[in-house]
């Protein structure tokens, strides 16, 4: 069996989660859509007909659409809402979007089971200072 699953992280929580490797079809997929059109033609007008090309077209559309759709589907971070396609067009809409899903995501009770975010908390320019005097006080170095 071909994995097209892979495991990955979350560019913005740092959760583990898995997505779709191939965005396309495959080379069996579409021979899986050629023999079903095959069949579907035999089926429907009991012989080999020019016909049965519309029916291979409307199945190559529809399984390459549902295929894309799944994909990008799967990009989307179940935990935090990150998209990383829409963050590459415009980090703000992305940005917008992960705010939604945080004051949604504290509405919802079903979200309390879900794992803990691992997000980066910024800290001021002064807690930095204090940070680098304290580690400097450490030092053994006279």
């Amino acid at each position: 069996m071909i994995k097209n699953r892979k495991a990955c992280f979350c560019a913005f929580c740092k959760n583990s989660r898995k997505v779709y490797s191939s965005k396309h079809m495959s080379v069996m997929g579409i021979i899986g859509m050629v023999i079903l059109s095959y069949v579907m033609t035999h089926v429907i007008w009991h012989q080999p007909d020019a016909r049965g090309l519309v029916i291979l077209g409307a199945l190559l559309m529809v399984s390459e659409i549902s295929i894309k759709l799944r994909w990008r589907q799967s990009l989307l971070c179940q935990h935090c809402g990150f998209d990383p396609v829409l963050y590459m067009k415009s980090p703000q809409l992305a940005a917008v979007k992960i705010q939604d899903f945080m004051k949604t995501r504290s509405e919802k009770p079903e979200f309390l089971l879900k794992p803990a975010l691992n997000l980066a908390t910024r800290r001021s320019s002064m807690q930095g200072a204090a940070i680098e005097r304290h580690g400097e006080n450490l030092s053994l170095r006279g």
